[in-house]
């Protein structure tokens, strides 16, 4: 009876901490950042609440309600990381977009191998693509050539939006009107573009948010930290120290972009590499009044970053009720530390 006693309390611990995850996205970082890290945890939580229910069911009791109960009132958090959709639609005049973080085509983890037109082919052939976002797009002429060319010409966007020396670009097969660009830092920032999409104006963002930047430490303490030694320690407080300025920036800079699109005038298409997971404020604040593609028609674990922190979705793309969302969709691919990721959308309502 004494094990069952400690089994329950650690049910009852678990629930607790999912429930802080739920507040996460409620509480602005700036005012407390250790909310940030409880929804990071929630994939985790999510997982051992499953194990919870699957145990005591197993043994015929009834504490399985509470894991259970735990999950159904946090049910669109569960509906952010998980894809319940029977599958996608089809419609005419349907569009498909892309958002992508293409790690300036360079392998992962290697970052002086870059990767070929054929081996970047597979992200669009047969996608019918006709919006592509991409973050870490090669800013520099030479660099940027090949891969701007093989979208322009093999893949029929001929229209590009990129301003010199940022890493956000916009590729349409709709005429681009107008286009600007804001830079957080030499990293991060976003772009905005008019498209003129079948006779109206959709207005386009392709965001980048402040990166956590905690990845290659976390990996370093797990693969060779000994946490009897002081500097282990020391690497975890550094690691904290980075999340909470990072968490605090994404904070304010996704402020500044949900402004932004409050401010257009037009129906907006969101595509972004938030650095943030769907139990984040920076997510709740971009997400307000817009469709998640994946919540709307993904399917299976949602997760997008392949990096060294495993089970974080992070890269999205956001639609304005306007559009109908038929499908989305993820992709791997052999060099990005992120997924491809994809929607599908139209027609538009009319008004």
């Amino acid at each position: 009876m004494k094990r069952f006693y400690w089994l329950r309390l650690l049910n009852v611990c678990l629930i607790l901490l999912t429930f802080l995850a739920y507040l996460a996205p409620w509480v602005s970082p700036i005012r407390f950042w250790p909310m940030a890290f409880f929804g990071l945890l929630y994939p985790w939580l999510l997982l051992l609440n499953f194990l919870f229910i699957l145990l005591w069911a197993a043994r015929k009791n009834w504490y399985f309600l509470f894991s259970l109960g735990c999950l159904l009132l946090g049910w669109g958090h569960l509906r952010s990381v998980v894809g319940l959709s029977t599958g996608a639609y089809h419609a005419e005049d349907a569009i498909t977009i892309l958002s992508f973080n293409a790690h300036n085509f360079k392998f992962y983890p290697n970052t002086i191998e870059t990767t070929s037109e054929a081996t970047f082919a597979p992200v669009l052939e047969g996608k019918n693509v006709s919006i592509a976002c991409f973050q870490e797009f090669p800013n520099t002429p030479n660099q940027a050539k090949p891969y701007a060319q093989y979208l322009q010409q093999k893949q029929q966007l001929p229209h590009r939006a990129q301003r010199s020396n940022s890493e956000l670009a916009i590729f349409s097969a709709f005429p681009i009107l107008q286009f600007e660009t804001v830079q957080f830092n030499s990293s991060n920032g976003y772009q905005y573009a008019d498209l003129n999409v079948q006779g109206r104006t959709v207005r386009v963002f392709n965001v980048h948010l402040q990166s956590n930047a905690v990845s290659a430490i976390a990996e370093e303490v797990a693969t060779k930290g000994d946490f009897q030694q002081r500097e282990t320690w020391l690497q975890i407080r550094g690691a904290l120290g980075r999340f909470r300025r990072a968490v605090q920036k994404r904070a304010l800079q996704a402020e500044s972009v949900a402004a932004k699109i409050a401010e257009s005038p037009h129906p907006v298409i969101v595509c972004a590499d938030l650095n943030d997971i769907p139990q984040s404020y920076t997510y709740r604040i971009l997400s307000q009044g817009l469709q998640d593609t994946f919540r709307q028609r993904g399917r299976g674990l949602g997760f997008t970053y392949l990096g060294r922190i495993p089970g974080l979705r992070i890269d999205y793309i956001l639609v304005a009720p306007d559009w109908v969302v038929l499908g989305a969709n993820r992709q791997r691919t052999r060099f990005s530390d992120h997924r491809a990721v994809y929607g599908t959308i139209g027609p538009m309502t009319k008004h």
